[in-house]
């Protein structure tokens, strides 16, 4: 039925982009969530197509945005005669490319949820997308010097036009209600993304950011649903369990440098978040299926 069925969940790398062209039959993608969690874009130019995710069909025309988030099963067809992009992103990469901007949290709330911007609701941002999306292409398929670098600015930028031709559809929330919240708390995940490593206590931060340890934990449960205590240690976590699964050093040697002076500690602190210790989980994830050689997930 399908002239072109792409497995999104076989391929390794932790970003996968493709410029599809207008073809004689339908196309689609399957997407299964399993080891490496990928978010996915659909930039879709011309013609319609169709999201199939949790048993609920959304057929969708064109200009169409839709932003699937990590968690999302299923799958996406476009009708033949369809042009567009597709862009597969590991949620690891995601995290550490919008971890420094200054609008951290609502980039992360926006690429947390499910997305359909149709006609005129794309057009705040869908041509500077579409462009950093043939950018990302380029690219990958012929790398320069920069190209680390390169990649993780296209790929910030796209995530800052979606959220922006996002609100741009919303009515205005209620953070002029919250105060400073929204930013501090943005400044806080920057911080963490800074000194995560360095064993610093919440009341550092706090006092880092200006604030008391009891307003830094009221924004931070009312932005994030989530203490900064927990937002540290998930932040520790997802570093070790990206080092477990990339790097062949010793269990020890990676809990030094996520700055554990005890390796014992780390292994008792890694097992109460994943229910198995630091070196059942690498071998569980080494030897998992679709595991395969390097990926750009190891970028800065």
């Amino acid at each position: 039925m399908f002239d072109d069925a792409i497995d999104l969940a076989g391929k390794s790398a932790a970003l996968h982009v493709e410029r599809f062209r207008p073809g004689l039959a339908l196309r689609n993608w399957s997407i299964r969530q399993s080891g490496q969690r990928r978010s996915h874009l659909l930039a879709l130019e011309s013609r319609g197509g169709t999201a199939n995710m949790r048993g609920t069909a959304i057929a969708f025309g064109s200009p169409t945005l839709l932003w699937l988030p990590c968690d999302h099963d299923g799958s996406l067809q476009v009708e033949a005669g369809a042009q567009g992009y597709l862009v597969a992103v590991s949620d690891d990469l995601l995290t550490q490319t919008i971890a420094g901007s200054a609008e951290a949290l609502h980039l992360r709330r926006t690429i947390d949820r499910l997305v359909l911007l149709e006609g005129a609701k794309t057009s705040e941002g869908f041509a500077a997308i579409a462009a950093s999306c043939s950018m990302l292409v380029g690219e990958l398929a012929i790398p320069g010097r920069g190209s680390a670098t390169m990649l993780s600015t296209h790929l910030l930028l796209t995530c800052l036009h979606l959220w922006r031709a996002l609100i741009a559809e919303e009515p205005v929330d209620d953070i002029t209600l919250r105060g400073d919240g929204p930013r501090l708390v943005g400044n806080f995940l920057q911080m963490v993304e800074l000194h995560y490593r360095d064993g610093w206590p919440i009341a550092r931060y706090a006092a880092a950011l200006g604030v008391t340890d009891d307003k830094l934990h009221a924004h931070c449960k009312r932005e994030t649903g989530v203490s900064p205590r927990a937002v540290l240690h998930q932040r520790l976590i997802r570093e070790a369990c990206t080092r477990l699964r990339q790097l062949d050093l010793p269990v020890e040697q990676i809990a030094y440098g996520l700055g554990f002076h005890d390796p014992g500690y780390f292994n008792r602190f890694f097992r109460k978040h994943q229910n198995e210790s630091p070196g059942t989980y690498r071998r569980r994830v080494r030897l998992s299926p679709g595991r395969h050689g390097p990926s750009y997930a190891a970028w800065p």
